[in-house]
């Protein structure tokens, strides 16, 4: 299969640079006459991810993704900077039969860098567009859109993120009731946002998204069989929402209101 990693490394490669053309464009482009909405403050973003996978000893499975984290918006103009503080990551898969939990560590490890979006008045109101950002977790490399993630463990590229003496982040897994152990990867998410300014305290949209795994080590050597997953193909499913935040707000409080925003989000 490494043709084919090599052809998804060299179109994330193009996707960068048609992206950052897109950002140029939008920056440099005549100002609309109308004011644009004040978005900047504390708000409160859930994404839902589906996926579907065929997992050893399990077949196939529908995996859905639910993160949660608060975001901080600067705003200029049109121009916005998000910054992210991670809540919590739930993930759901159908049938029950498997089961997986993202550890506290794991999340409380994602620090990632600060995101660019803009504004955009169409013919039906305000748009907020975010442009395809990509993240690696676990592994330090020097180009995430373009370099291939590592397959081993002892790659130098290779960090414990969550400091938990393992490397990469670690993620437990329960299948079928037989197999439960910890499974320790590296991933790679990529994605975009498209969401319709629906008042001064809520937007929400589209997803698109492609994320990669890979599986470095494991505690039960059953959970190293390689897998791969895709974006479920109904891509209406893989939605965001965001509602400012009280300051009050916790990650709890997130918790409490996830079933609202869920439906905010139309997921």
């Amino acid at each position: 299969m490494n043709w084919m990693r090599e052809w998804v490394v060299a179109r994330n490669c193009l996707v960068a640079v048609m992206l950052a053309s897109a950002r140029v464009f939008a920056a440099n482009g005549q100002e609309p006459q109308a004011a644009p909405p004040d978005l900047a403050g504390r708000w409160v973003m859930v994404q839902v991810m589906p996926a579907l996978t065929s997992l050893p000893l399990v077949g196939d499975v529908t995996l859905t993704t639910i993160s949660a984290a608060f975001v901080e918006i600067e705003q200029l103009g049109m121009s916005l900077q998000l910054r992210d503080t991670a809540c919590f990551t739930d993930v759901q898969m159908m049938p029950g039969v498997v089961s997986s939990r993202v550890p506290e560590a794991f999340t409380a490890s994602l620090r990632p860098a600060p995101r660019f979006a803009f504004l955009e008045l169409r013919d039906d109101g305000w748009w907020f567009v975010q442009p395809s950002v990509v993240e690696v977790r676990g592994a330090a490399i020097d180009d995430p859109s373009c370099t291939v993630l590592p397959t081993e463990a002892g790659d130098p590229r290779v960090w414990d993120q969550d400091g938990d003496g393992h490397p990469g982040l670690t993620v437990e897994v329960t299948a079928v009731g037989l197999v439960a152990g910890e499974t320790y990867v590296l991933q790679r998410l990529e994605f975009a946002l498209l969401g319709r300014i629906m008042n001064d305290d809520t937007v929400s949209g589209s997803m698109s998204w492609l994320s990669e795994q890979k599986v470095v080590g494991a505690s039960n050597p059953l959970l190293l069989m390689a897998y791969e997953y895709e974006s479920h193909p109904d891509s209406s499913r893989s939605v965001f929402a965001m509602l400012r935040a009280d300051p009050s707000w916790t990650c709890e409080t997130i918790r409490e209101l996830l079933p609202d925003i869920l439906r905010a989000a139309g997921a």
